[in-house]
């Protein structure tokens, strides 16, 4: 499974594993082995190792946790205090350390629970920093992916707008095009009357 990094933040991006929340919901880590590719496709660490299913399981609570602390953020209220305390435990724990191998090449060592606390780590800062203001909610339809807008006019929009923007943009030609259109009734040609 390929994953998808677009939301200017690690933490961020661990929490849209689960997608399309709103509507139906889709679970992209089904499996220890998709914890285990998420940890690699992040460039967290080289050799993830075995992920057992507790993993996974504990995994999936750091993210909730993320996701429900990513959204008070973005509303302006309080994080829930389980919240804020599973990411602080998480984040105890030892970190991915990163390796010189040569110039212009690194090794990144650690096992999934590095991971976590990595990723646990990174939600931290974010969340005790000014940058949790910068925490915006995708504006596709159905997608409740968010994201860091760090554009200079704090006008991002779109998560991915090659997704999402896309999509949108898509559907509102389609829109304006059908508004455009004459009704059925206008479009026939007015019945001309035959000569008695």
């Amino acid at each position: 499974m390929d994953f998808t990094f677009v939301s200017d933040h690690l933490a961020l991006d661990f929490s849209a594993t689960l997608t399309w929340r709103a509507s139906y919901p889709i679970e992209l880590l089904t499996e220890p082995a998709d914890l285990a590719a998420w940890a690699t496709q992040a460039r967290l660490t080289d050799h993830p190792g075995r992920v057992t299913r507790t993993a996974l399981e504990r995994a999936r609570l750091l993210r909730e946790s993320i996701y429900r602390t990513a959204v008070a953020a973005e509303r302006g209220e309080d994080a829930a205090v389980a919240d804020i305390q599973l990411i602080r435990e998480c984040a105890s724990g030892p970190q991915v350390t990163v390796a010189l191998k040569a110039l212009g090449e690194v090794e990144r060592r650690g096992g999934i629970e590095e991971v976590l606390s990595t990723v646990a780590t990174r939600a931290g800062e974010l969340f005790g920093s000014d940058d949790r203001h910068l925490v915006r909610p995708c504006a596709g339809a159905e997608c409740t992916r968010l994201f860091l807008d760090r554009s200079r006019a704090g006008s991002r929009r779109w998560c991915d707008k090659l997704s999402c923007g896309s999509r949108a943009n898509a559907t509102a030609y389609r829109r304006r095009k059908a508004a455009a259109l004459p009704s059925e009734a206008e479009a026939l040609p007015p019945t001309v009357p035959r000569d008695a």
